[in-house]
Protein backbone atom coordinates (compact mmCIF):
# COMPACT_ATOMS: atom_id res chain seq x y z
CA UNK A 1 0.00 0.00 0.00
CA UNK A 2 2.80 2.38 0.86
CA UNK A 3 4.46 1.64 -2.50
CA UNK A 4 1.21 2.37 -4.34
CA UNK A 5 0.80 5.61 -2.40
CA UNK A 6 4.33 6.66 -3.37
CA UNK A 7 3.56 5.91 -7.01
CA UNK A 8 0.48 8.14 -6.82
CA UNK A 9 2.48 10.94 -5.22
CA UNK A 10 5.15 10.58 -7.89
CA UNK A 11 2.54 10.84 -10.64
CA UNK A 12 0.98 13.91 -9.07
CA UNK A 13 4.33 15.60 -8.63
CA UNK A 14 5.24 14.80 -12.23
CA UNK A 15 2.01 16.45 -13.33
CA UNK A 16 2.70 19.43 -11.08
CA UNK A 17 6.19 19.76 -12.55
CA UNK A 18 4.76 19.75 -16.06
CA UNK A 19 2.19 22.39 -15.15
CA UNK A 20 4.91 24.49 -13.59
CA UNK A 21 6.98 24.40 -16.80
CA UNK A 22 4.01 25.05 -19.07
CA UNK A 23 2.63 27.95 -17.08
CA UNK A 24 5.57 29.84 -15.60
CA UNK A 25 4.58 33.53 -15.72
CA UNK A 26 7.09 36.29 -15.09
CA UNK A 27 5.42 36.91 -11.74
CA UNK A 28 4.64 33.59 -10.06
CA UNK A 29 1.01 33.21 -9.00
CA UNK A 30 -0.33 31.38 -5.99
CA UNK A 31 -0.76 28.11 -7.87
CA UNK A 32 2.75 27.97 -9.30
CA UNK A 33 4.15 28.90 -5.87
CA UNK A 34 2.26 25.99 -4.32
CA UNK A 35 3.53 23.63 -7.03
CA UNK A 36 7.08 24.67 -6.16
CA UNK A 37 6.43 23.98 -2.48
CA UNK A 38 5.03 20.54 -3.37
CA UNK A 39 8.10 19.72 -5.47
CA UNK A 40 10.42 20.78 -2.67
CA UNK A 41 8.53 18.54 -0.22
CA UNK A 42 8.70 15.66 -2.68
CA UNK A 43 12.44 16.07 -3.25
CA UNK A 44 12.90 16.03 0.52
CA UNK A 45 10.83 12.81 0.66
CA UNK A 46 8.21 14.57 2.76
CA UNK A 47 5.42 12.85 0.87
CA UNK A 48 2.66 13.74 3.32
CA UNK A 49 3.32 17.46 2.86
CA UNK A 50 3.64 17.00 -0.90
CA UNK A 51 0.21 15.39 -1.05
CA UNK A 52 -1.34 18.18 1.01
CA UNK A 53 0.18 20.87 -1.19
CA UNK A 54 -0.97 19.10 -4.35
CA UNK A 55 -4.51 18.87 -2.99
CA UNK A 56 -4.46 22.65 -2.67
CA UNK A 57 -3.13 23.01 -6.21
CA UNK A 58 -5.82 20.68 -7.57
CA UNK A 59 -8.55 22.71 -5.86
CA UNK A 60 -7.16 25.98 -7.22
CA UNK A 61 -6.86 24.67 -10.78
CA UNK A 62 -10.38 23.23 -10.49
CA UNK A 63 -11.66 26.72 -9.70
CA UNK A 64 -9.89 28.11 -12.77
CA UNK A 65 -11.43 25.38 -14.90
CA UNK A 66 -14.88 26.07 -13.45
CA UNK A 67 -14.58 29.78 -14.22
CA UNK A 68 -13.57 28.92 -17.78
CA UNK A 69 -16.44 26.56 -18.55
CA UNK A 70 -18.95 28.87 -16.83
CA UNK A 71 -18.34 31.27 -19.73
CA UNK A 72 -20.14 28.77 -21.97
CA UNK A 73 -23.42 29.37 -20.18
CA UNK A 74 -26.13 31.67 -21.59
CA UNK A 75 -26.14 35.41 -20.95
CA UNK A 76 -29.23 37.30 -19.72
CA UNK A 77 -31.80 38.10 -22.38
CA UNK A 78 -32.91 41.71 -22.80
CA UNK A 79 -34.77 42.80 -19.68
CA UNK A 80 -33.47 39.88 -17.64
CA UNK A 81 -30.88 39.81 -14.88
CA UNK A 82 -28.51 37.04 -13.89
CA UNK A 83 -28.71 36.08 -10.25
CA UNK A 84 -25.40 35.76 -8.46
CA UNK A 85 -24.82 32.22 -7.27
CA UNK A 86 -24.60 32.11 -3.48
CA UNK A 87 -21.74 30.10 -1.99
CA UNK A 88 -20.44 29.52 -5.51
CA UNK A 89 -23.08 26.93 -6.39
CA UNK A 90 -21.63 26.51 -9.88
CA UNK A 91 -18.27 25.47 -8.46
CA UNK A 92 -20.05 23.20 -6.00
CA UNK A 93 -21.58 21.37 -8.95
CA UNK A 94 -18.13 20.70 -10.33
CA UNK A 95 -16.93 19.39 -6.96
CA UNK A 96 -19.67 16.76 -7.21
CA UNK A 97 -17.34 15.11 -9.68
CA UNK A 98 -15.33 13.85 -6.73
CA UNK A 99 -18.45 12.00 -5.54
CA UNK A 100 -19.46 10.62 -8.91
CA UNK A 101 -21.68 13.57 -9.65
CA UNK A 102 -19.95 14.81 -12.76
CA UNK A 103 -18.82 18.26 -13.85
CA UNK A 104 -21.43 20.96 -14.22
CA UNK A 105 -22.44 24.58 -14.43
CA UNK A 106 -25.50 26.49 -13.32
CA UNK A 107 -26.92 29.91 -14.16
CA UNK A 108 -30.10 31.58 -12.96
CA UNK A 109 -31.98 34.48 -14.55
CA UNK A 110 -34.89 36.60 -13.34
CA UNK A 111 -37.30 39.18 -14.72
CA UNK A 112 -39.82 40.42 -12.18
CA UNK A 113 -41.51 37.20 -10.99
CA UNK A 114 -40.22 35.12 -13.90
CA UNK A 115 -37.35 32.75 -13.21
CA UNK A 116 -35.15 30.56 -15.42
CA UNK A 117 -32.48 28.11 -14.27
CA UNK A 118 -30.05 26.57 -16.76
CA UNK A 119 -27.95 23.59 -15.68
CA UNK A 120 -25.39 21.62 -17.67
CA UNK A 121 -23.92 18.47 -16.17
CA UNK A 122 -21.49 15.98 -17.69
CA UNK A 123 -21.63 12.36 -16.50
CA UNK A 124 -24.63 13.09 -14.31
CA UNK A 125 -26.01 10.28 -12.10
CA UNK A 126 -29.37 11.05 -13.76
CA UNK A 127 -28.03 10.20 -17.22
CA UNK A 128 -28.85 6.49 -17.02
CA UNK A 129 -32.48 7.09 -16.11
CA UNK A 130 -32.89 9.76 -18.81
CA UNK A 131 -31.35 7.54 -21.49
CA UNK A 132 -33.62 4.68 -20.47
CA UNK A 133 -36.67 6.92 -20.68
CA UNK A 134 -35.72 8.24 -24.12
CA UNK A 135 -35.28 4.69 -25.42
CA UNK A 136 -38.61 3.59 -23.97
CA UNK A 137 -41.49 5.85 -25.11
CA UNK A 138 -43.85 4.01 -22.76
CA UNK A 139 -41.91 5.30 -19.76
CA UNK A 140 -42.16 8.88 -21.01
CA UNK A 141 -45.84 8.43 -21.76
CA UNK A 142 -46.30 7.50 -18.13
CA UNK A 143 -45.06 10.94 -17.07
CA UNK A 144 -47.90 13.47 -16.87
CA UNK A 145 -47.67 16.61 -19.03
CA UNK A 146 -44.47 15.28 -20.64
CA UNK A 147 -43.70 14.85 -24.33
CA UNK A 148 -40.61 14.21 -26.47
CA UNK A 149 -38.48 17.20 -27.37
CA UNK A 150 -35.62 17.55 -29.80
CA UNK A 151 -33.18 20.41 -30.39
CA UNK A 152 -30.61 20.01 -33.13
CA UNK A 153 -29.06 16.56 -32.51
CA UNK A 154 -29.98 16.37 -28.83
CA UNK A 155 -33.00 14.35 -27.76
CA UNK A 156 -34.97 14.89 -24.60
CA UNK A 157 -38.34 15.87 -23.23
CA UNK A 158 -40.35 18.90 -22.24
CA UNK A 159 -42.66 19.01 -19.25
CA UNK A 160 -45.24 21.69 -18.54
CA UNK A 161 -47.24 21.90 -15.34
CA UNK A 162 -49.25 24.91 -14.18
CA UNK A 163 -46.74 27.77 -13.95
CA UNK A 164 -43.66 25.58 -14.45
CA UNK A 165 -41.90 24.36 -17.56
CA UNK A 166 -38.82 22.18 -17.91
CA UNK A 167 -36.73 21.09 -20.88
CA UNK A 168 -34.29 18.21 -20.46
CA UNK A 169 -31.85 17.18 -23.19
CA UNK A 170 -29.13 14.55 -23.52
CA UNK A 171 -26.13 15.66 -25.55
CA UNK A 172 -23.61 13.14 -26.89
CA UNK A 173 -24.94 10.57 -24.45
CA UNK A 174 -22.97 12.11 -21.58
CA UNK A 175 -24.12 15.69 -21.05
CA UNK A 176 -27.43 16.49 -19.37
CA UNK A 177 -28.89 19.92 -20.16
CA UNK A 178 -31.82 21.18 -18.08
CA UNK A 179 -33.74 24.44 -18.41
CA UNK A 180 -36.36 25.17 -15.76
CA UNK A 181 -38.84 28.04 -15.94
CA UNK A 182 -41.24 29.37 -13.35
CA UNK A 183 -43.95 31.97 -13.66
CA UNK A 184 -43.01 32.52 -17.31
CA UNK A 185 -45.19 34.77 -19.43
CA UNK A 186 -44.10 32.76 -22.47
CA UNK A 187 -42.42 29.32 -22.36
CA UNK A 188 -40.56 30.25 -25.55
CA UNK A 189 -38.02 32.06 -23.38
CA UNK A 190 -36.57 28.67 -22.41
CA UNK A 191 -35.77 27.98 -26.05
CA UNK A 192 -34.16 31.40 -26.36
CA UNK A 193 -31.76 30.53 -23.55
CA UNK A 194 -31.23 27.09 -25.07
CA UNK A 195 -30.24 28.65 -28.39
CA UNK A 196 -27.33 30.40 -26.67
CA UNK A 197 -25.68 27.11 -25.77
CA UNK A 198 -22.95 26.05 -28.20
CA UNK A 199 -23.16 22.26 -28.19
CA UNK A 200 -19.81 21.79 -29.91
CA UNK A 201 -18.00 23.93 -27.32
CA UNK A 202 -19.78 22.15 -24.47
CA UNK A 203 -18.60 18.77 -25.75
CA UNK A 204 -15.04 20.00 -26.18
CA UNK A 205 -14.94 21.45 -22.67
CA UNK A 206 -16.73 18.71 -20.75
CA UNK A 207 -15.91 15.43 -22.50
Amino acid sequence: MKFIKLLKVSALVSLASTLSMLSAPVVADEVSDQITVALEAYNEKDYKSAVEELKFVTAQVQQLYQAEIQQLMPKPLDGWKEREQKNNNAAAMTMLGGMGGGTGMKSEFTRNRENVIVEVMANSPMMGMMTMMLKNPAMMAGQQNTKPFRYKKAKGMIKTEKNRSEITLVLAGQILITLKGRQLEDDAVLKEYLEQLDFAKLKDALL
